[in-house]
């Protein structure tokens, strides 16, 4: 979406909010052409009830923003609420909407008439604050074919010697088998096999990290074979990049970003993703 911006000489500036009144059949009245601005529908398109203000909602919001109305109802029927649409253009938009509930003389609801503003620039740098809070912390970072990567430090539970692993049958390649790990059955998958990259001996170097990932709410542990471990680092979540949208076609989520480090960029990798389907039934849950 367009960024808003302050109107240059014989331009229109972006619109930002409109007026509206809206009926309990999830049909709407627009006071003005505002709304075109906004969602690419026109006034008259809800006019003529072609369009319903409440068919645009995305579904996963109208809890919230029925629960928001019922609260109101019990109170002095005002109430501001924020959600989602879907514009005609299939843009997502996000909206601010500062309401009162008109009610006639037996209490029945007959309107709201409110106005609501577009937040949407407001919600993605909000969103991108928080996604930088997320990210910030503390990684373990190690090797994998002369590439540097790197994992939450909070996913870590203790790094040990390559040792020897008893194979299991029906597992994919990258699936070496099981250790017993103090009495503790823990699944070991190679990361070099799991990202596809060709397989080498193991090395005096090489370790296993022990991991605790999750699993439709599961909670396991799950050995990770790395080339070796370098260190632990702090990194900030401004100096963790996205994903471009090309490399993520390929990744398929398995990293979360790439930081950019003095000493050369390193690859988050979210854990969860990468051995996301690794069986845990070996595992012991906790």
């Amino acid at each position: 979406m367009e960024k808003p911006a302050i109107a240059e000489p014989g331009k229109t500036a972006k619109v930002r909010n409109a007026a509206f009144k809206g009926y309990k059949d999830g049909t709407s009245e627009f006071l003005g052409d505002q709304i075109e601005g906004l969602v690419g529908y026109s006034r008259l398109d809800f006019d003529s009830k072609a369009c319903k203000w409440t068919d645009l909602i995305l579904e996963e919001d109208k809890a919230h923003i029925k629960q928001v109305f019922a609260q109101a109802l019990k109170g002095d029927k005002t109430y501001m609420r924020e959600y989602r649409v879907r514009a005609r253009n299939g843009d997502i938009v996000w909206l601010r909407e500062w309401s009162q509930i008109v009610c006639a003389e037996n209490d029945e609801v007959e309107f709201v008439t409110g106005i609501i503003m577009d937040i949407t620039e407001e919600k993605q740098q909000e969103m991108l604050l928080m996604s930088c809070e997320r990210k910030t912390g503390k990684y373990l970072t190690f090797s994998v074919a002369e590439e540097d990567y790197g994992i939450s430090i909070m996913k870590v539970k203790e790094i040990i010697e390559v040792m020897p692993v008893t194979p299991m049958p029906q597992t994919p390649p990258y699936v070496k088998g099981v250790i017993n790990l103090r009495g503790k059955i823990v699944p070991v998958a190679d990361l070099r096999a799991k990202l596809g990259i060709q397989e080498s001996e193991y090395t005096d170097r090489s370790c296993i990290i022990i991991l605790e990932t999750t699993r439709d709410g599961r909670t396991a542990l799950i050995g990770m074979v790395v080339d070796s471990v370098s260190e632990v680092l702090y990194i900030k979540g401004a100096d963790i990049e996205d994903v471009n949208d090309f490399l993520l076609k390929f990744n398929s989520g398995c990293v979360l970003g790439m930081a950019k480090m003095a000493s050369g960029i390193k690859m988050i990798l979210d854990v969860d993703t990468v051995l996301g389907d690794v069986d845990v039934g070996a595992a012991v849950n906790f």
